[in-house]
């Protein structure tokens, strides 16, 4: 599950972007908190995880949050978003 804001207004392709952040989320374990904010150059996003609790269970493997986040980044590059050129999300 997640949920996704844009701190001011959302860009015009705002459907194009939640099919990205659907695609990279869907295999993904917990909750995600998104937050888009408009920088000088383009995008930058912020990106919370809750864990559920599936991640008890020593079967899973799952991607931590840092790799999720490069993985969102990867493919909104890929699919020509307008992320800041100079930005990487932490981790």
């Amino acid at each position: 599950m997640f949920i996704v804001k844009w701190e001011g207004d959302a860009p015009s392709d705002k459907a194009e972007w939640i099919a990205v952040l659907r695609e990279v989320l869907s295999g993904e374990l917990g909750s995600y908190y998104i937050r888009f904010q408009r920088a000088e150059k383009g995008w930058r996003f912020t990106l919370d995880w809750r864990p559920d609790d599936r991640l008890r269970d020593d079967e899973l493997v799952a991607n931590n949050p840092e790799s999720v986040a490069f993985n969102l980044h990867q493919a909104l590059i890929q699919r020509d978003k307008p992320l800041d050129p100079g930005w990487m999300p932490p981790g």
